[in-house]
């Protein structure tokens, strides 16, 4: 079984009922074993991909990528995630929405990755930058837009589902779209800040929901 393969059949696992229902996120991180990093950041930054504002769940996974990438870029083997984090529970129909979303993606990525740029996804080089976005992502999802943004979180899930891609098919340009995504975050930020500063709250209501 190829690592796509190993992907697929894990959120599938993740997606299925569970013995306890609503299932832990902890719970399912336990079945990954070593492949945790790629995996884990999978399976995380699946709630983001949703256009409805995660509220204090968004620190709850901010905290997850910052835990994630602070591990990975430190080059540890084995991924300890906070307590606190690990009982995030999501409902059957959640997760069953999520994976098929985020496999639709990935398998939609997967028709332009090849074995290219490998070093950027792979040793201590690719670590570091996994853990880099990672750690980027986690901050920018944290960063408190208010509740009336649709798809605020949308260009750092791509990071994050980027990167991931690249590591399973040592694609180092999908890291570099990763990087890439990180820098448009900051650019759509940037611009809901000055809209907000220049014309106040209602500008995003009128902007984004009309």
């Amino acid at each position: 079984m190829n690592r796509y393969d190993d992907l697929v059949a894990t959120l599938n696992q993740f997606s299925a009922p569970a013995s306890t229902e609503p299932l832990a996120f902890g719970e399912a991180m336990d079945a990954l074993d070593n492949k945790a990093y790629t995996f884990t950041a999978t399976l995380a930054v699946l709630p983001f991909l949703q256009p409805i504002p995660l509220g204090f769940f968004a620190l709850i996974g901010s905290a997850a990528f910052i835990a994630l990438g602070l591990q990975l870029f430190k080059g540890q083997q084995v991924l300890v995630l906070p307590q606190k984090i690990r009982a995030v529970t999501l409902s059957l129909r959640m997760r069953g929405a999520l994976v098929i979303t985020c496999l639709k993606i990935i398998g939609f990525f997967r028709k332009f990755t090849k074995s290219r740029l490998s070093f950027l996804v792979e040793g201590k080089l690719g670590q570091q930058m996994g853990g880099f976005i990672f750690m980027a992502v986690g901050v920018l999802v944290a960063i408190p837009l208010g509740g009336v943004v649709p798809f605020k979180n949308l260009f750092p899930s791509l990071a994050v589902l980027f990167y991931c891609t690249g590591e399973i098919e040592n694609d180092g340009l999908m890291a570099i779209f990763a990087l890439i995504c990180l820098v448009l975050t900051l650019i759509f930020y940037s611009l809901l800040i000055y809209i907000v500063w220049k014309f106040g709250a209602a500008a995003i209501n009128h902007f984004f929901w009309k």
